[in-house]
């Protein structure tokens, strides 16, 4: 979780631009991740709005722990705080740099500690009808893996100057046939981003409609998830974050039933 890149001069930063690879790119918008993290440990609490075809609106809450350790494993749990139905309800994530991620669900109402292992599991959504699966909650802008990316060009997408980066799956096994994705170039944020189903219909479109400044820095203001095959939608909204250094015991499976957050 790196600082945010601060430019020393516009001539100076487009010669540094042009030097980039795409990997290189795609690196450091991983670091960056939703929440635009650049701090060993972050707290962030979320709103999120979930609007599916032809059903009423539904709205969720959420609380935020994120930490980065010495070995580059960045371990982050989510609560559930809204809807009562979902109330206390916890995901954690442990990410290391290199290797697979671990992740696991505490149901408060059977007492039970559940780790996510299988395909399925880790491909569900983490709210229904919001588009966004455990892994995108867990490993956010992360394509190096599973994409070979290439540079398309530099792009101005609204106010955003933006490189503008295409994406291939490496194997037959890859869930999108192209990911087309445009960062911005300062900030190194995705600001929209398209996926394309295997037929190569644009399926998938996430948006980051404005950026904002609070007392960490430059953060997206919501992230909006658009599924076109259903016709539904998703906005993920900070409502604040702060840097406060948070407990080891919180990103501990075992210990998640006595956590009282």
């Amino acid at each position: 979780m790196k600082r945010l890149f601060v430019s020393v001069g516009v001539g100076l930063l487009g010669v540094w631009a042009l030097a980039q690879t795409a990997d290189e790119i795609l690196a450091r918008v991983e670091d960056q991740g939703f929440f635009g993290v650049g701090r060993d440990s972050l707290y962030a609490s979320i709103a999120v709005e979930i609007q599916e075809k032809g059903q009423p609106r539904v709205d969720y809450a959420f609380q935020v722990w994120a930490k980065e350790y010495p070995d580059g494993t960045v371990k982050f749990l989510l609560l559930y705080a809204a809807p009562e139905d979902v109330a206390g309800t916890l995901f954690l994530a442990h990410v290391p740099k290199e290797g697979a991620t671990r992740m696991w669900l505490y149901l408060p109402e059977l007492a039970l500690v559940k780790e996510l292992v299988g395909e399925t599991e880790r491909k569900g959504e983490f709210i229904s009808g919001s588009g966004i699966t455990y892994e995108d909650i867990s490993k956010g802008f992360s394509y190096r893996e599973g994409y070979a990316a290439e540079l398309l060009g530099e792009e101005v997408l609204g106010a955003y100057p933006t490189w503008k980066l295409g994406l291939s799956p490496r194997t037959q096994e890859g869930e999108w046939q192209r990911i087309v994705l445009w960062v911005h170039r300062e900030h190194y944020f995705v600001v929209r981003a398209e996926f394309y189903d295997r037929e190569g219909k644009l399926s998938r479109v996430l948006s980051v409609p404005e950026l904002v400044a609070d007392e960490l820095g430059v953060r997206p203001a919501l992230l909006r998830v658009e599924d076109l095959r259903q016709g539904s939608w998703a906005e993920v909204r900070i409502a604040a974050r702060g840097a406060e250094a948070i407990p080891d015991e919180y990103f501990e499976p075992a210990h998640l039933p006595k956590l009282r957050l």
